[in-house]
């Protein structure tokens, strides 16, 4: 019987905890660098999870002690694989920095942070130093010329932000009434589905119409399935421009407003009270990402973001002072295809499509 794999969202917490906790826990119980990926692969496979400075209270630990399993029974071995060299290189990088500045133990910041630091903290791992230091980490993983998006969230998650909400409380519903307009109204459904009821919003919760999403399901046949360009997949890519514009307008509207969303919920490598730095594990050896735009937003006094037009799903920001311009590279778009059995890929996102920030473009 084939081993039914972990996807999706499911998958990603799995092999984030092979690239956080795994160096954490090596670390914290060695004294050295492993040799080779296959013994930091054997010494995890065969840890009996017992306390560990790793774990900031019994709730990390059992969720550790579960992905632990799962990291060796559900996930693909070639992406189990990668992980583990991804791991070995992050251990590694935790030996080097400790011969710089001595550290006395690795903590897992899966759901809380060590005391002293702050819960927004974008670190992965913090490294408490011997000097009572504490230095943040962000893990990345990828190819050696891939680009790691420095924000993960959604496009109506971003308009009912409280800064751009001050800016314009209407964005959303502006938001809603295009896609209705340009998008969904054009896609053969009941009558009773309209522009108020084709998905509804509350809190952070996005519910759909299932005669919306049938009639999504029956659209998506008509016009051939996963046949590229056509009438569904053309629709897809007006939906990413009509989200693509309103968020262009909203950052277009304040500076102020755009600056303290860049500070809040960029990824970013910034001077704060407990450090970020942010490494990129590529096989089994990493390296140190730089980050100019921190340094750069407080100068900032003029913001203009616009389309790619040569794109379905880029777009960009330009970031001026009086005498400087950095431009960050944005993208809209679906993280996963549409399918039959699990409609919730690009059309099936309603006013959630994956808005990232890949870095600053050169």
């Amino acid at each position: 019987m084939a081993i039914a794999y972990l996807q999706g969202g499911a998958q990603t917490t799995v092999t984030a905890t092979m690239t956080e906790l795994f160096p954490a826990l090596w670390f914290n119980t060695k004294n050295k660098k492993p040799t080779n990926v296959k013994e930091l692969e054997d010494f995890i496979y065969d840890y009996d999870n017992k306390s560990n400075k790793a774990y900031l209270d019994g709730q990390d630990r059992e969720s550790g002690a579960k992905n632990i399993d799962l990291a060796f029974t559900k996930i693909e071995p070639k992406m189990k694989q990668v992980k583990l060299q991804n791991a070995f290189a992050i251990t590694n990088y935790l030996f080097d920095t400790d011969a710089e500045n001595p550290i006395n133990y690795v903590v897992w910041g899966y759901r809380k942070k060590p005391a002293g630091v702050p819960d927004n903290h974008s670190g992965d791992v913090f490294l408490i130093h011997k000097n009572k230091d504490i230095t943040g980490v962000s893990l990345k993983a990828g190819l050696d010329k891939s680009m790691e998006p420095k924000l993960n969230t959604y496009v109506g998650t971003t308009l009912r932000q409280p800064y751009y909400k001050s800016v314009d409380s209407t964005a959303e519903a502006k938001l809603k009434r295009r896609l209705w307009k340009e998008v969904y109204s054009k896609i053969k459904a009941p009558k009773s589905v309209n522009e108020n009821n084709y998905y509804v919003t509350s809190g952070e919760r996005t519910s759909t119409n299932k005669d919306m999403v049938n009639s999504l399901l029956a659209f998506w046949t008509r016009s051939g399935g996963d046949k590229p360009n056509n009438a569904f997949d053309k629709a897809y890519q007006v939906m990413t421009k009509v989200c693509r514009e309103e968020l262009a307008n909203i950052v277009n509207k304040n500076v102020k407003a755009t600056k303290e969303w860049i500070r809040k919920e960029f990824r970013l490598q910034k001077e704060q009270e407990v450090p970020l730095v942010v490494i990129k594990a590529v096989g089994e050896t990493y390296r140190e990402l730089g980050d100019p735009v921190p340094r750069f937003l407080p100068k900032v006094t003029k913001v203009k973001a616009y389309l790619n037009n040569n794109s379905v799903q880029e777009w960009f920001i330009d970031l001026m002072s009086n005498k400087k311009k950095l431009t960050l590279k944005m993208t809209i778009r679906s993280d996963s295809g549409f399918r039959p059995d699990k409609p919730k890929g690009k059309l099936g996102k309603f006013n959630m499509l994956k808005l990232q920030y890949g870095g600053v473009k050169k």
